[in-house]
């Protein structure tokens, strides 16, 4: 069902490869558009009626496009999007150049008609074959694998840590960069206060610092804190010798922010030691 809505919505009648990422779409859409030739070269297509099947782009005949295998007219090929049932539906192959074949392109051409020209179109449906196991159905499993065996890095730290598992996606998003927290503000014409985001800046600053010196006692001087306690005092402690340095409309903020920091850390630590 969500496959008709989305074909319907984005494609109506023409290939999924011949989809694009126009402003505004889904960001689900998006997201496929982002991968569609990546999935499309890990398998083939069974032709039916050839009317979602890319003549030239996508891989029907042989083991890769034809785009591939005969360059020189695919770059002169007036209509490099056209499907496999427009350019069977006449003989001559319902192809045009833009430029005269010769030479070359001729002996190319003629190599092209002698592969194509026993295809029998049906009245059934193109069916797109996954190449990556013996089913030919996809599956996560062999894409993960193939994504693996191919130089794919994955957050193997993130996931490998005992935290919550909302806790792990929430820091994969913001390793990956993909938080849509901005696109949803934005959306609600809020675009942030320029005059706090220096502030906000400062006690990011101040916190990571108190991580990163803690971190160097761990590994260097072997002291171990006796609780998250130390390293977040730690953190407002140089936030309030940061608040020196900002305006004087500003140095109240940060006291603030490392007043209130303070005290919702006391509160967690009292609630759950």
């Amino acid at each position: 069902m969500w496959q008709s809505l989305i074909r319907n919505k984005y494609l109506q009648s023409k290939p999924l490869g011949s989809g694009t990422k126009k402003p505004g779409v889904s960001n689900f859409w998006a997201g496929i558009m982002e991968v569609k030739e990546l999935f499309l070269s890990l398998g083939s297509f069974n032709i039916g009626d050839g009317t979602q099947v890319r003549f030239w782009e996508d891989n029907w005949c042989g083991n890769q496009p034809l785009k591939f295998s005969y360059p020189s007219l695919f770059n002169i090929a007036t209509k490099k999007g056209t499907t496999v049932a427009e350019v069977m539906s006449s003989s001559p192959l319902n192809i045009s150049f833009r430029r005269g074949l010769h030479g070359e392109r001729l002996l190319a051409w003629n190599e092209l008609i002698r592969r194509v020209m026993n295809l029998e179109l049906s009245e059934g449906r193109d069916v797109f074959r996954w190449g990556l196991n013996k089913t030919g159905v996809f599956s996560v499993r062999s894409m993960y694998k193939h994504l693996i065996n191919n130089g794919l890095k994955v957050s193997q730290e993130i996931w490998r840590t005992r935290i919550p598992l909302k806790t792990k996606i929430f820091m994969w998003y913001i390793k990956r960069g993909v938080l849509l927290t901005k696109d949803n503000l934005t959306r609600r014409n809020w675009y942030g206060g320029r005059k706090y985001k220096p502030l906000l800046l400062a006690g990011a600053a101040a916190l990571i610092w108190a991580i990163w010196l803690q971190r160097n006692d761990c590994v260097f001087d072997r002291k171990q804190p006796k609780s998250f306690l130390r390293v977040l005092f730690r953190g407002t402690f140089w936030l309030r010798q940061w608040a020196k340095l900002q305006r004087n409309e500003d140095q109240d903020w940060l006291l603030l922010g490392a007043q209130r920091l303070e005290t919702a850390s006391l509160q967690v630590f009292n609630s759950f030691g």
